[in-house]
């Protein structure tokens, strides 16, 4: 008689599988945690970078009509034009740049603007395939 227990055949490749896959299941989650946190801090750096420019374009906002009355005060009887003229001047200057970038982006928005006219086009042929497979009558009939 044989003195040694039988194990199944496939016993200690099912153990191998089974702490193999364990393994898999803890590196996997680490990997998720060093992911979620990466992410985590990735945005928390874009959002100061976001409040940061912000400031900058509030501060450069503020600077042009400073620096548009400083250049008209230098400008000031430069061919003849007043101080008030220079200033009159560079705001229809600043107004002529605004409207005109203001209306190429309506304009450029207008050309790629979409409104769920896909969606709504498929909504459309689902109905009419709907309509087709005598959807409306069985809907009617019930």
């Amino acid at each position: 008689m044989d003195t040694h227990t039988e194990r199944p055949l496939l016993a200690d490749i099912r153990e191998e599988l089974g702490s193999l896959g364990v393994e898999l299941h803890e590196m996997a989650s680490a990997r998720w945690e060093l992911a979620r946190l990466e992410l985590k801090n990735d945005l928390q750096s874009a959002k100061r970078l976001v409040v940061v420019w912000l400031a900058m374009m509030v501060l450069t906002l503020t600077s042009l009509p400073l620096m548009a009355v400083s250049l008209a005060e230098v400008l000031d009887g430069f061919h003849g034009v007043a101080r008030g003229g220079w200033l009159l001047i560079f705001a229809c200057g600043l107004l002529i740049l605004a409207t005109v970038g203001g209306y190429a982006a309506w304009r450029r928005f207008r050309r790629k603007f979409v409104g769920l006219r896909e969606t709504l086009e498929e909504l459309h042929e689902d109905l009419l395939w709907f309509q087709e497979t005598g959807g409306t009558k069985r809907a009617k009939e019930t």
